[in-house]
């Protein structure tokens, strides 16, 4: 087998495995060293079929059906003509729920259920559909089915956390990182005992041998030494040196598309009086981060979720924020910003975001989530404010999957 049919193998093993992305750039680059590869050109288009790039797959089933004759790629192109129905049922479906219209979209999404056209994207929707609906058992289904084809997915990890936080689903325990901490304290108490034993033994053998001491031998005391006041001289007032502004090294993080230095170098400079070539160097800088930046901030911040390295993730969300005006992720950064200071359990700052989220979006994808989060954060510190919020949301949402028992006792 040559190396173009090596990695094809790989890829399919990945698929399988459940890694759809690390698939996608292996039959990449098995289609590179051989263009003919019948077997990884069909794979690649299943692959883009089921993230629902339809255009993508008809692009590699065609290629594969002119240069190999290949009969399967030939049927998938024919079937493909219907898929384009379903790509707009799925659209359909978006704008039914952005408007709170969740029954009707959910018919909707079940007219694309006969069809793995676009199979990750209409599962996710269709579990968040039910998680909405407060029916989180129908919801686990379609969740498992995706984590299945692709299991770094962001959606679905994030409807499956919400399964954990409000629905029956339990957390599930990594047997690896028990094994760890188990192995990690029997070795600190070993070492532990180890080093009392020794400090015993030293101590014995320290007490017999002031035991034979001689009588008359005379203990040499130790000297006093005293040391002369230092002088207390007045420091001078020296002048601060101006910090040189580092135009050479903010060129190289532009050339090399460093984000993160590009973002500290604008953050440390942006209120100093600089000269019009530096002036322009920011403007620069500051024009890549609103283009590339906040989307490479973004993604690394929900990476760093899906981790649970929530000090990362905010990290990366702040960065992000100051330059996210007018920008479609804005919400969902100030809103994940907010649930990662809630998943580290600092409720001051998650509570500073979350009413920030609701100020600035009153009608964004996350109200119902953050008017419950602030009444469930509120309702042991502060009943008036947690009441304030649980009438928001029943005045707002009366058939709100959050108006349970918690809130209803809050409204007593």
């Amino acid at each position: 087998m040559d190396k173009s049919g090596k990695l094809y193998v790989k890829a399919m093993n990945k698929y399988n495995d459940g890694y759809i992305d690390k698939a996608l750039a292996l039959c990449e680059k098995s289609i590179s060293l051989n263009i003919t590869n019948a077997a990884a050109l069909s794979l690649k288009g299943i692959l883009y079929y089921l993230k629902g790039d339809l255009e993508s797959a008809k692009k590699m089933w065609n290629i594969n059906y002119k240069r190999n004759n290949d009969k399967v790629s030939k049927k998938y192109l024919k079937d493909s003509t219907r898929d384009k129905e379903k790509l707009q049922l799925y659209l359909n479906a978006l704008d039914l729920i952005k408007s709170f219209n969740i029954s009707c979209a959910l018919e909707i999404l079940k007219q694309c259920e006969n069809s793995h056209f676009n199979f990750i994207n209409v599962n996710n929707l269709i579990s968040l559909c039910y998680i909405k609906q407060g029916e989180y058992d129908k919801a686990l289904p379609y969740i498992v089915d995706v984590l299945k084809t692709d299991r770094k997915n962001t959606a679905a990890i994030m409807n499956k956390k919400t399964l954990i936080e409000y629905g029956n689903l339990r957390p599930e325990i990594n047997q690896k990182k028990i094994f760890i901490v188990a192995t990690s304290i029997c070795l600190i108490i070993f070492v532990l005992f180890l080093t009392k034993t020794y400090m015993y033994k030293q101590k014995n053998t320290s007490i017999m041998g002031m035991k034979e001491i001689p009588a008359n031998t005379q203990l040499v005391k130790k000297s006093i030494i005293v040391e002369k006041p230092i002088e207390n001289k007045p420091q001078e007032n020296k002048p601060k040196e101006k910090l040189e502004f580092p135009q050479e090294k903010f060129n190289e993080s532009i050339k090399n598309n460093n984000m993160e230095q590009i973002v500290g170098y604008l953050n440390q400079w942006k209120n100093a009086d600089l000269e019009m070539n530096d002036k322009l160097l920011m403007v620069k800088a500051e024009e890549i981060i609103k283009s590339n930046g906040i989307v490479y901030f973004y993604e690394n911040g929900i990476k760093y979720m899906e981790d649970k390295k929530f000090i990362e993730a905010e990290k990366y969300f702040l960065y992000a924020l100051p330059y996210s005006n007018d920008n479609y992720l804005k919400e969902h950064i100030i809103y994940m910003l907010a649930l990662s200071y809630k998943s580290n359990s600092d409720f001051q700052n998650a509570v500073k975001y979350y009413e920030l989220c609701l100020k600035q979006f009153p009608k964004g994808s996350y109200t119902q989530e953050i008017l419950y989060n602030l009444i469930v954060i509120n309702k042991d510190i502060d009943i008036n404010k947690a009441k304030r919020y649980a009438e928001k949301l029943v005045n707002r949402f009366p058939d709100s999957q959050y108006y349970n028992t918690i809130v209803k006792d809050i409204l007593k």
